[in-house]
């Protein structure tokens, strides 16, 4: 006979024994008596804070580096270690099974030959004593300055290494996280100071060359405004001066027009004048002429 035994999904019940192994994950599984015994393996997330004293980086400048790593047991296979049928899909997604509810039995028994029966506390010293042994070793290849400039490199360096030990022990990185890097000689120090002498300098050098640029546009644009201004004044005295001349013409063609009507109405008027005196004599001689005929006709008779 037997009994149940249920696993929360935070844990991993293995049952040993005559049929070999089995893995139960938040389910339940039947243990037979006295021919299967069943153990548990945590799968929760290990918190684990890494410090490395006195790490001696590639040109002898020792530093502390303190961090922080989340580790877990690898329990669920990755979406692209599925089984796939003929058109990609995958196969337990047709059976109607979740794509990530794939236990990772491989890696699971891995962690279970390493650390099955240990303390939680066993378990983190055996991770940290590895995590921290690889920091040191990416330590030893890198400059303090390409520590001080980008730690992200550095973090994603250690990802890197610490993939295959890891795995090898049934366990993934989910994070890295380098929370302080300090000396104790302040070689940092200096490098900050040193960093910040540059910033204040380049801004200073920014500073001094946007106020000079600021006073070429202002030249400039001051100058342009004047030739602008003279311009402007120049057309104004040329349509002044056009205007002028202009009126002047007008004046003079009104004066020589004047002139003219004044030049007919003087000659107009002097003929008038001379019309009546002229008129006088024509009619005095033609009188002459009509006595002068009336005294001849006489003379005759």
């Amino acid at each position: 006979m037997g009994n149940f035994v249920s696993a929360s999904p935070n844990e991993a019940a293995i049952l040993s024994g005559r049929s070999g192994t089995r893995i139960f994950v938040g389910k339940t599984g039947f243990r037979f008596w006295i021919v299967e015994k069943v153990d548990r393996l945590s799968l929760e997330l290990y918190t684990i804070h890494i410090k490395s004293h006195d790490a001696e980086t590639c040109r002898g400048v020792r530093v502390n580096i303190s961090s922080i790593a989340q580790v877990k047991v690898d329990a669920w296979k990755d979406i692209h270690e599925q089984p796939l049928d003929a058109d990609g899909r995958s196969i337990h997604a047709k059976k109607g099974r979740s794509s990530a509810g794939d236990l990772n039995n491989t890696k699971i028994k891995l962690a279970a030959q390493h650390f099955l029966g240990g303390t939680n506390e066993s378990i983190v010293d055996c991770l940290q004593r590895t995590l921290e042994g690889h920091q040191r070793q990416i330590l030893g290849t890198l400059t303090v300055e390409e520590l001080y400039k980008d730690r992200q490199a550095f973090s994603a360096s250690v990802r890197d290494h610490v993939f295959d030990d890891l795995a090898s022990m049934g366990f993934k990185l989910v994070s890295y996280t380098v929370n302080d890097i300090s000396d104790n000689s302040d070689y940092m120090l200096s490098l900050g100071i040193t960093q910040t002498a540059i910033v204040k300098r380049e801004a200073a050098e920014g500073k001094a060359r946007n106020e000079s640029e600021a006073k070429k546009k202002v030249a400039e644009y001051t100058a342009q405004a004047r030739i602008a201004e003279a311009h402007a004044l120049r057309e104004a005295h040329v349509v002044v001066a056009q205007q002028q001349e202009q009126e002047a013409e007008a004046d003079r063609d009104l004066n020589l027009k004047k002139a003219s009507f004044e030049r007919e109405v003087n000659q107009a008027r002097a003929e008038a004048e001379a019309a009546g005196p002229i008129e006088s004599a024509r009619q005095g001689q033609a009188v002459i002429r009509e006595k002068t005929r009336q005294i001849e006709a006489e003379e005759k008779n």
